[in-house]
Protein backbone atom coordinates (compact mmCIF):
# COMPACT_ATOMS: atom_id res chain seq x y z
CA UNK A 1 0.00 0.00 0.00
CA UNK A 2 2.74 2.42 1.13
CA UNK A 3 4.52 1.49 -2.30
CA UNK A 4 0.99 2.09 -4.19
CA UNK A 5 0.50 5.56 -2.78
CA UNK A 6 3.70 7.06 -3.10
CA UNK A 7 4.97 5.18 -6.46
CA UNK A 8 3.53 8.29 -8.46
CA UNK A 9 4.33 10.70 -6.55
CA UNK A 10 8.20 9.36 -6.73
CA UNK A 11 8.70 8.22 -9.35
CA UNK A 12 6.49 10.46 -11.76
CA UNK A 13 9.96 12.45 -12.50
CA UNK A 14 12.94 11.52 -12.87
CA UNK A 15 13.73 13.69 -9.70
CA UNK A 16 11.12 14.57 -7.50
CA UNK A 17 10.44 18.43 -6.39
CA UNK A 18 10.38 19.30 -2.56
CA UNK A 19 6.84 19.07 -1.98
CA UNK A 20 6.69 15.70 -3.60
CA UNK A 21 9.51 14.38 -1.72
CA UNK A 22 7.35 16.08 1.52
CA UNK A 23 4.37 13.96 0.94
CA UNK A 24 6.33 11.12 0.59
CA UNK A 25 8.15 11.33 3.32
CA UNK A 26 5.07 11.89 5.68
CA UNK A 27 2.69 9.00 3.82
CA UNK A 28 5.49 6.67 5.44
CA UNK A 29 6.10 8.71 8.87
CA UNK A 30 2.23 8.27 9.45
CA UNK A 31 2.23 4.40 8.78
CA UNK A 32 5.51 3.95 10.37
CA UNK A 33 4.27 5.44 13.35
CA UNK A 34 0.98 3.38 13.46
CA UNK A 35 1.10 0.22 15.51
CA UNK A 36 0.50 -2.68 13.53
CA UNK A 37 1.97 -5.66 15.28
CA UNK A 38 -0.40 -8.55 15.61
CA UNK A 39 -0.38 -8.80 19.23
CA UNK A 40 -1.71 -5.15 19.60
CA UNK A 41 -1.45 -3.53 17.09
CA UNK A 42 -4.09 -2.41 13.85
CA UNK A 43 -4.14 -2.67 10.79
CA UNK A 44 -7.25 -0.87 10.18
CA UNK A 45 -5.87 2.12 11.60
CA UNK A 46 -3.35 2.14 9.07
CA UNK A 47 -6.04 1.29 6.36
CA UNK A 48 -8.26 4.58 7.58
CA UNK A 49 -5.61 6.91 7.18
CA UNK A 50 -4.06 5.61 3.77
CA UNK A 51 -7.94 5.66 2.60
CA UNK A 52 -8.38 8.97 4.15
CA UNK A 53 -5.45 10.43 2.15
CA UNK A 54 -6.75 8.84 -0.70
CA UNK A 55 -10.21 10.51 0.02
CA UNK A 56 -8.87 13.96 0.43
CA UNK A 57 -6.91 13.37 -2.68
CA UNK A 58 -9.77 13.07 -4.66
CA UNK A 59 -10.97 9.45 -5.12
CA UNK A 60 -14.52 9.04 -5.09
CA UNK A 61 -15.80 7.32 -1.63
CA UNK A 62 -17.00 4.28 -3.29
CA UNK A 63 -13.61 3.38 -4.73
CA UNK A 64 -12.20 3.51 -1.54
CA UNK A 65 -13.24 0.47 0.90
CA UNK A 66 -11.71 -0.50 4.37
CA UNK A 67 -12.83 -4.07 5.44
CA UNK A 68 -11.49 -6.95 7.00
CA UNK A 69 -12.48 -9.78 9.20
CA UNK A 70 -12.49 -8.16 12.87
CA UNK A 71 -12.02 -4.54 13.99
CA UNK A 72 -8.13 -5.21 14.17
CA UNK A 73 -7.15 -6.43 11.08
CA UNK A 74 -8.84 -4.23 8.13
CA UNK A 75 -7.11 -3.96 4.63
CA UNK A 76 -7.72 -0.96 2.11
CA UNK A 77 -9.07 -2.04 -1.67
CA UNK A 78 -9.02 1.28 -3.83
CA UNK A 79 -10.02 1.29 -7.34
CA UNK A 80 -8.01 3.54 -9.45
CA UNK A 81 -10.23 4.38 -12.63
CA UNK A 82 -8.32 4.69 -16.28
CA UNK A 83 -9.48 6.89 -18.40
CA UNK A 84 -12.54 6.02 -20.44
CA UNK A 85 -12.23 3.91 -23.65
CA UNK A 86 -8.91 2.75 -22.28
CA UNK A 87 -7.53 -0.37 -24.08
CA UNK A 88 -4.68 -0.57 -21.01
CA UNK A 89 -5.25 -4.21 -19.35
CA UNK A 90 -5.42 -3.02 -15.37
CA UNK A 91 -2.87 -3.22 -12.61
CA UNK A 92 -3.50 -5.15 -9.19
CA UNK A 93 -0.87 -3.83 -6.91
CA UNK A 94 -0.98 -5.83 -3.01
CA UNK A 95 1.22 -4.58 0.22
CA UNK A 96 1.06 -5.74 3.67
CA UNK A 97 0.24 -3.40 6.32
CA UNK A 98 1.56 -5.41 9.46
CA UNK A 99 5.01 -5.43 10.90
CA UNK A 100 6.75 -8.13 13.06
CA UNK A 101 6.76 -7.78 17.08
CA UNK A 102 9.04 -4.87 18.06
CA UNK A 103 9.85 -4.86 21.94
CA UNK A 104 10.50 -1.58 23.63
CA UNK A 105 13.59 -2.60 25.31
CA UNK A 106 15.44 -3.63 22.27
CA UNK A 107 15.23 -0.49 20.71
CA UNK A 108 16.86 2.84 22.37
CA UNK A 109 13.66 5.05 21.03
CA UNK A 110 9.75 4.33 21.28
CA UNK A 111 9.23 2.28 17.59
CA UNK A 112 5.81 3.22 17.83
CA UNK A 113 5.76 6.96 19.02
Amino acid sequence: MVFALCAQAICAAPESDAVTRKNAHDIFKQLIEINTTDSVGSTTVAAQAMAQRLLDAGFPKADVVVLGPNDRKGNMVARYRGKAGSKLKPVLIIAHLDVVEAKREDWSTDPFP
